[in-house]
């Protein structure tokens, strides 16, 4: 069994892809249009996010060489907050690595729709839906080594348009695009708040990298690099294209364009250009949901090992997959799919995005507080540790307050669902819960 567990451990490039694979999918393509709206200061919010979120992953990666627990954020929560705050935080954040995903898989057959030129039925839509989280969770069943190795495959396939549109499309910059700095009935903060709150959305996912300490190589040097440069990686990817997008197509037209890469493409190859463009876009999403379906099963198994989750999550199989917690997360994804195709619910696109946010935040608050709470305990003095721990803690604090009170409608019905699962199991594993890491 240990040369099983050896084995099936990831290095650096799959952990690398893992973490980018997780942030790079939906948001990468439905953004620009969204962001055309607050016109070239919308482009100041992605760089100011893709800044903050770079702040979040350096504090998290101080924090992860602190401990040789798998599980990330929450770990770090119960170490310097008790195991109530990490109970909460681990039931929060395990549900929202599998109830966020029908955001990438309705992205992910929308365009594909689009590569076929055919408009699915609700159940063909659904039936398809289901197959590509079964096959995925039967991908990440098979081993982490398995599951990082076919990230690094989609990666390879995926990044490549990221690269190919920025570089021709900066030869047919048009710079009038960039004339119009903000819209006329926004001030600039509320410009610059409303736009850097929602290009967040895309480095949701930047955590994900601290949650399988146990199953990667060198964990205390391969994650903070991967985490740290995977999320650099993708604020640069993500500012270029957009840029690009921008100089393309004149603000005022974008935003009311559904699919700005598409048109894109369109614009410089033709046609024939956005069949390519749904089939990339497919597997960008595909790849996005084979890393939080990976996540999910890490989060839940670590937190059952610290005894806050049950121990049926915790059960792994012959090749070391959290094989019992992958399915679980997988079922709920697919109920939530279920109930989602025939409700109204599948028209909330954006609510669910702020309300994933939301759930996200508040993990990092906690983390880069115990983060602070290190630093106070060792009585350190570090200008440079002190000063990267506020300036993060200072950026998701603002995002935090300019947030709607329902977009924390999913933080509370987490919340509210785990107490139960909380009482029972500090009963039950109240020795084993209680015991400081």
């Amino acid at each position: 069994m240990q040369e099983t567990a050896k084995e099936s451990k990831i290095g650096f490039w799959s952990l690398f892809s893992i973490v980018v694979g997780a942030q790079l999918g939906a948001s990468i393509f439905l953004l620009p249009s969204e962001l055309a709206r607050f016109r070239t200061l919308g482009i100041i919010g992605w760089i100011i996010a893709g800044f903050g979120a770079i702040l979040l992953t350096t504090v998290l990666s101080f924090l992860c060489v602190k401990t040789t627990k798998s599980g990330g954020p929450h770990i770090y929560a119960k170490m310097f907050f008790g195991p109530k705050v990490g109970f909460f935080l681990a039931w929060i954040y395990w549900c929202g690595s599998w109830a966020c995903n029908p955001i990438l898989i309705s992205t992910a057959v929308n365009y594909l729709q689009s590569f076929l030129d055919i408009t699915f039925s609700n159940e063909v839509t659904l039936f398809i839906e289901i197959m590509m989280v079964l096959s995925l969770t039967v991908v990440n069943t098979s081993g982490a080594k398995n599951t990082g190795q076919f990230d690094i495959f989609l990666s390879c396939i995926k990044i490549i348009p990221l690269f190919i549109i920025p570089i021709i499309a900066f030869s047919n910059i048009e710079v009038s695009n960039f004339r119009e700095i903000m819209p006329q009935n926004m001030s600039t903060i509320q410009t610059l708040s409303a736009a850097t709150i929602l290009s967040f959305w895309g480095f949701v996912g930047l955590e994900g990298g601290t949650t399988p300490s146990g199953c990667v190589k060198n964990p205390k040097r391969t994650i903070p690099l991967a985490i740290i440069l995977g999320t650099s990686f993708v604020a640069i990817i993500s500012v270029i294209n957009t840029i690009a997008i921008f100089g393309i197509i004149p603000p005022n037209q974008l935003e009311s364009i559904g699919a700005p890469f598409a048109k894109v493409m369109t614009i410089i190859f033709g046609q024939t250009s956005e069949k390519f463009l749904g089939i990339m876009a497919f597997i960008m999403c595909y790849g996005s949901l084979n890393a939080w379906i990976f996540f999910s099963g890490q989060i839940a198994r670590s937190s059952a090992n610290e005894g806050l989750f049950p121990a049926i999550f915790k059960k792994a199989n012959k090749r070391g997959a959290p094989s019992n917690a992958i399915w679980i997360g997988t079922i709920g994804t697919v109920t939530i799919l279920t109930i989602r195709k025939y409700t109204e619910f599948a028209s909330a696109i954006g609510s669910f995005i702020n309300m994933s946010v939301m759930i996200y935040i508040i993990l990092y608050i906690f983390s880069v507080a115990a983060y602070a709470k290190y630093l106070t305990l060792t009585k350190s003095r570090s200008f440079k540790y002190w000063s990267i721990t506020l300036l993060a803690l200072s950026f998701c604090l603002y995002i935090l307050l300019k947030a709607n009170l329902q977009d924390f409608s999913a933080v509370l019905i987490a919340t509210l669902t785990g107490i139960p699962l909380y009482i029972k199991y500090r009963k039950n594993n109240r020795q084993n819960i209680n015991n400081k890491p």
